[in-house]
């Protein structure tokens, strides 16, 4: 058989035809590595960076994430409820804050609150409710404008904690189906102790489905408890130190609270503390001439009055203490976050406990 002979016509346009190929695929790995690289660079933004709960009702809070938005890597608006009657969906998204998250590249993940303890249950347990609760969350998240969504559910202790991870569970699947993430809200521990109400959180089973957990490290003191520190720095130690041996510790946020409690009459059920914002205890302090002092051992500041013949003890957290808190996490190798944007104490902004 003869052999045909390729001209040098023919083998140099070969050759080109196979050099243009072989940059076309340099290229095409190129744009693929850029890409790979900046996802990877945007996550550690997102998880370096300060992660925020917006209230959108409030509109310091939203003034306080367009002064500080270089600072914020994601965003939890307060933009969903559940009915008390039954645990339908309620609320509406705030177009302006989401149109401006957006514009600013910041990663929004709208929260689904629902502190109601029985239609907590009646959401993770009935199943048409489950099913409607599931569809509609699913609806929210699908708007181009999120990332995914926070879900918020509280008190309905230890009872519902398999409920709990399977609602999770189911959530978390659609919404990755959807290329979508799933944020989950804890009370802070010390030690997974099924004997306490906070054990209706598993999480660790929840860290294994779910994108995010906010952990709220505080609450050693509530409104309806005696007066006290608000999220003692043992405390939040404590909780740090825990999450961070979990096997998903990268997925736990080490969340700080930025705001005080008044309490009247020592404080306890019939004596409900009233809550203010950095700016609020301060202007109340001021008004009662009183001197606020630090409390060491917790690492929070707190002053007294009375008022009409009753005595009043205020805690609350200045910058010190929230960037105290941040570090924490930060030490752990946690991200962190802050409830709530607003008026917090702005010498924050200047920690660079902040940025990491």
């Amino acid at each position: 058989m003869a052999v045909r002979r390729r001209t040098p016509a023919t083998g140099i346009a070969a050759l080109a035809g196979l050099a243009v190929a072989v940059l076309a695929l340099v290229f095409v790995l190129t744009l693929t590595v850029h890409d790979e690289q900046a996802q990877a660079a945007s996550a550690r933004s997102h998880r370096g960076s300060l992660q925020a709960f917006l209230l959108a009702g409030a509109p310091d809070s939203f003034a306080d994430l367009q002064a500080h938005a270089a600072s914020i890597g994601v965003v939890y608006p307060t933009y969903f409820d559940c009915s008390p009657v039954g645990g339908a969906i309620i609320g509406e998204a705030n177009p302006q804050i989401t149109a401006y998250t957006r514009a600013h590249h910041l990663k929004v993940m709208p929260r689904f609150n629902c502190q109601d303890g029985e239609a907590v249950h009646t959401i993770l347990t009935d199943p048409t409710t489950r099913r409607r609760v599931l569809s509609g969350l699913v609806r929210i998240a699908k708007n181009p404008a999120y990332a995914g969504l926070n879900l918020d559910l509280e008190n309905d202790g230890v009872g519902g904690r398999a409920a709990l991870t399977s609602f999770v569970t189911d959530l978390a699947a659609q919404l990755h189906l959807r290329h979508k993430q799933l944020s989950v809200d804890v009370v802070g521990v010390t030690a997974d102790d099924l004997r306490h109400s906070t054990a209706f959180y598993d999480d660790q089973a929840l860290s294994a489905v779910a994108d995010t957990v906010f952990v709220v490290a505080w609450g050693t003191h509530w409104a309806g408890s005696l007066a006290g520190p608000i999220g003692d720095l043992q405390f939040v130690d404590g909780v740090a130190t825990y999450i961070a041996s979990l096997p998903n510790a990268r997925k736990f946020v080490l969340g700080v609270p930025m705001y005080g409690l008044d309490w009247p009459n020592g404080g306890g059920p019939a004596n409900m503390a009233t809550a203010y914002q950095y700016s609020g205890v301060t202007a109340l302090a001021h008004a009662r001439h009183a001197t606020p002092i630090h409390d060491a051992a917790s690492d929070e500041m707190r002053f007294s009055y009375a008022s009409n013949g009753v005595s009043h003890q205020v805690w609350y957290l200045d910058a010190r203490a929230v960037s105290d808190r941040l570090r924490i996490g930060r030490a752990h190798g946690l991200a962190v976050g802050v409830w709530r944007l607003g008026a917090e104490d702005q010498k924050l902004w200047a920690s660079s406990a902040v940025a990491g």
